[in-house]
């Protein structure tokens, strides 16, 4: 793909536009940016209709986050439901699913791909969950701030970022 196809295909400043109108929408409106607790009171859902003893007499992580649907849940339905509807809707047979890069690291099964990105993202999740933030929470609206948290955990997550991939696919451009 040529440079001038892969400016015309990903239009990122409109999605840098878009993400700066939801972070000023979300201090207006006094709910910052973040995800990670959603999840927690998900699961908190699902735990309460098992043992709902266990949700109300939990310490820790349902005592802080109740097991309540709010805003970051239609939030997070939103993003899940736009991931998909740009997926299938907009993009349709441009990508795809797994990247020659990725087949020659590691073999084309789109299942392992899944598998690997669901654990990364589940390490990903409960880390934010154990650190006690959120990694979108603290990189958006603190970044928005400039704070100086969110400045060092953005060099911080951009240089393991960087470092992973070098890893993963060897040193290849």
């Amino acid at each position: 793909m040529s440079v001038k196809n892969a400016k015309s295909d990903r239009h990122w400043y409109i999605g840098g536009a878009l993400l700066g109108l939801v972070v000023i929408f979300s201090f207006f409106t006094g709910h910052p940016v973040g995800t990670a607790t959603t999840y927690e009171r998900i699961t908190g859902h699902i735990l309460r209709f098992f043992s709902p003893e266990y949700v109300s007499g939990t310490i820790h992580y349902y005592k802080e986050a109740a097991p309540v649907a709010e805003w970051q849940t239609l939030f997070v339905i939103g993003m899940l439901l736009s991931g998909v509807i740009g997926r299938f809707l907009v993009v349709k047979h441009k990508g795809e699913d797994v990247p020659e890069m990725w087949v020659q690291a590691f073999g084309s099964s789109n299942a392992r791909r899944f598998a690997v990105s669901f654990i990364g993202g589940f390490l990903l999740l409960f880390g934010s969950r154990l650190a006690g933030g959120c990694t979108s929470g603290l990189f958006i609206s603190g970044g928005s701030q400039l704070a100086i948290a969110a400045l060092i955990f953005a060099a911080a997550m951009f240089a393991s970022g960087i470092i992973t991939a070098k890893l993963l696919y060897r040193g290849r451009d």
